[in-house]
């Protein structure tokens, strides 16, 4: 058994600096519409990755190698929704105005707009990155316009279509299809298709949020709202890979259930993730 002062998630959190990656869970869960669980994603990332070790042979890179600090998670529990969502705002804005860049753990999907919210006060032109199995480009679910369901409209209210790109969306209703080939941000997931995504973004600052449900559920089966046609692992390490060319200045890993997933393999997919996203990005 590994020593668990070797959890490569057990980073420090002391003072970090420009540019290093501030880790902070989020574990939301509001707006669930289907499966729940996902407010034990954060713990369930940080404890799976404890099997885990820091060192990545595809990348030859350990997290010894770079800066992570991990700063808890937000009490978004303390106050009622959508209240919450300002603790959010808030904390990411801490870690932005320190230079850190965030990582944030959900939790439901929703946290990523108050990350965006915040990242964008010091990043005016400011991309947004999309994993997801799902377009989430709903003006409003069941009433509830910050519901998981909406996320990708509410950021597209703050930075405007052409500075969104999606990838891997493969759900959707009849007009969110359409606003999105109106609009032309749907990519697939083929290397040719990131590639020009990566050609359109540039060298400008770029969020990137991943929603884990972008992995076929024979993958990933611990996830609120599993969508079968997804890619496979490797695939989508290679994405997140190619992705750290990208001037990443924040990043989200949302909707993990472990509950759903008792075996916890799901939980250690999610966590590997992370690893090669605080590797690569």
């Amino acid at each position: 058994m590994k020593d668990k002062r070797e959890a490569f998630l057990e980073a420090d959190v002391g003072p970090f600096g420009s540019g290093d990656w501030v880790i902070v869970g989020a574990p939301l869960e509001e707006t669930a519409s289907y499966g729940g669980g996902m407010s034990g994603g954060p713990a369930a990332i940080r404890s799976a990755s404890d099997c885990l070790e820091d060192y990545c042979p595809i990348a030859d890179r350990s997290l010894q190698d770079v800066s992570v600090f991990d700063i808890g998670d937000i009490p978004t529990d303390m106050v009622p929704y959508p209240k919450n969502l300002e603790f959010i705002r808030n904390a990411i804005s801490k870690v932005v105005t320190k230079g850190g860049r965030p990582l944030l753990l959900g939790g439901e999907h929703t946290v990523t707009v108050p990350a965006v919210e915040a990242v964008l006060k010091r990043n005016d032109d400011l991309c947004f990155v999309q994993l997801d199995a799902h377009a989430d480009l709903r003006d409003d679910y069941d009433g509830d316009t910050y519901s998981h369901a909406c996320v990708a409209r509410r950021v597209a209210d703050l930075i405007g279509p052409k500075r969104m790109f999606q990838a891997g969306v493969r759900s959707g209703t009849r007009e969110e299809w359409a606003w999105m080939r109106k609009h032309r941000t749907l990519y697939s997931c083929r290397p040719q298709s990131i590639d020009k995504l990566m050609k359109e973004v540039g060298a400008r600052p770029v969020y990137l949020t991943l929603d884990l449900d972008i992995l076929d559920p024979s993958v990933l089966p611990g996830t609120g709202t599993p969508e079968p046609g997804g890619i496979s692992y490797q695939g989508l390490d290679q994405i997140v890979r190619k992705l750290g060319q990208l001037t990443v200045v924040g990043a989200d890993v949302v909707e993990l259930s472990p509950a759903l997933d008792p075996s916890g393999v799901s939980s250690v997919t999610a966590s590997k993730i992370v690893r090669t996203m605080l590797l690569s990005l």
